[in-house]
């Protein structure tokens, strides 16, 4: 199969957008919690039991540290997949419309970059190649 030259940077161009994505929404979570929790549905702090501040700090952190191993390249297919189906979910309970059709649209790129694996550039890939010696 005769393949650009250039294909084989998509996963790695894909993988820090997606990178660039969740760092800034969840670095922003963490710095300014209460600017974020009107997003909060409402269902959530009644199941959970927490309330909306905490709700988001956690979204954050779990945003934020996927990012940062989406980053290095560690457990790249699951964490890929992990935070695409997180953002189903949001795009479910933003509904339909520009913002839903939107995340909906970036968690099809999060399973798109979790069944590529992990690109050259990854720590996986390094220890893939570590464990063949």
């Amino acid at each position: 199969m005769n393949q650009s030259k250039t294909a084989e940077f998509a996963p790695i161009v894909l993988r820090f957008g997606l990178v660039f994505l969740f760092l800034w929404f969840g670095l922003s979570q963490i710095i300014n919690p209460a600017s974020w929790t009107a997003w909060d549905p409402e269902w959530v702090s009644s199941i959970v039991g927490l309330n909306a501040t905490t709700i988001v700090l956690i979204n954050g952190w779990f945003e934020t540290i996927g990012g940062i191993l989406l980053a290095i390249g560690f457990w790249t297919r699951w964490v890929a997949l992990a935070l695409s189906l997180h953002l189903f979910f949001i795009a479910y309970e933003v509904g339909y419309n520009d913002t839903g059709v939107r995340d909906f649209a970036l968690a099809v790129s999060g399973i798109a970059l979790s069944l590529f694996g992990p690109d050259r550039y990854t720590l996986d890939s390094r220890v893939e190649i570590g464990d063949k010696s």
